[in-house]
């Protein structure tokens, strides 16, 4: 009896040391209770006419369409819902956006890529007239992966040791692990974006645990941090995961192995990860959701984000 005690003890003091020294090995625990419920939105305008890559955002977002404290909007082509959580140490956005024409989720440098100037999205957000903003992949710092925005191949190269996402022409995410040009001439269908970043978190509704070492020492993955996370849920519909970090609170920021548990924790089909530190931002209108006691607001070069299309407000 003493010596099968000793062996649960020894064990237990395995896992309890093991969460200190390989702490990405443990999976943040998170009760279902915790999270909010992913709820499929029926728009009242879901024939919206598609918006042309080639023009500029027509419509702004109609103030009576804001939700109150920054909750979210509401018209008749796109909802957009923002609930906060406390997991850990961390204050986490939940952002869950649906929307009546793939056109709507679109991109933004803020100048012409490949420059490296920057901007705050809050100034990109009212350029673009966008209802929800995020921050992008940061595709002009290095030489890797096919970009594309807007239907525009703008770069061509091999992607050895990032994850790429590629969203089609229906809204749909894809997410090709380290892939070269090929897998985008073999892929069937249009594909108006393309970023360069990951890795991908969530597969085909699959888990991902086994990452490419390089991408995750080049995004920090084995360290705490802030996190943005691009998740697709259904047809048209999203959900953007966006955590505070160590700058916030000592003991705050994710590992990637934890934000990709809570991903697949939240039924994400496909779930990546985007640029994030300190370049984390969740801009709702023109104005900033994720803002913190202890906040780095630094400018980005590039953006994602949805716009409404519809020239009147309805919810009729």
């Amino acid at each position: 009896m003493k010596k099968v005690l000793s062996i649960i003890l020894i064990l237990a003091l395995v896992f309890v040391l093991l969460a200190f020294l390989v702490p990405s090995s443990v999976p943040m625990a998170v009760a279902e209770s915790d999270l909010p419920a992913y709820q499929p939105v029926e728009l009242q305008n879901p024939d919206a006419e598609p918006i042309d890559f080639e023009e500029k955002t027509p419509y702004a977002p109609h103030p009576e369409g804001f939700l109150p404290e920054l909750s979210g909007y509401l018209d008749g082509t796109i909802s957009v819902r923002i609930e906060k959580r406390t997991i850990g140490a961390n204050t986490v956005f939940f952002t869950w956006i649906q929307i009546a024409d793939a056109s709507q989720l679109r991109t933004s440098f803020w100048m012409k890529y490949p420059s490296k100037q920057e901007a705050y999205p809050t100034a990109m957000a009212k350029r673009e007239k966008a209802v929800l903003t995020i921050g992008g992949d940061y595709c002009v710092d290095g030489a890797q992966g096919v970009v594309i925005r807007n239907g525009k191949t703008l770069r061509r190269a091999k992607s050895p040791d990032r994850d790429c996402l590629v969203i089609d022409g229906n809204g749909d995410f894809h997410i090709f692990r380290t892939p070269v040009p090929n897998n985008y001439d073999d892929f069937d269908g249009e594909i108006t974006q393309a970023f360069v970043f990951g890795p991908g978190l969530v597969i085909d509704g699959v888990l991902q645990t086994d990452f490419n070492e390089m991408n995750m020492r080049l995004v920090g993955g084995n360290k705490k941090a802030q996190r943005s996370v691009f998740c697709q849920m259904g047809p048209l519909s999203y959900l953007v995961i966006t955590t505070s970090g160590p700058e916030q609170n000592k003991d705050g920021g994710m590992f990637i192995s934890e934000v990709a548990q809570l991903a697949y924790e939240m039924g994400a089909r496909q779930a990546y990860n985007l640029d994030g530190g300190a370049s984390t931002w969740l801009v709702l209108g023109e104005e900033r959701v994720n803002t913190y006691e202890q906040q780095k607001k630094r400018s980005i070069c590039d953006v994602i984000y949805f716009v409404t299309a519809e020239e009147d407000f309805s919810l009729n």
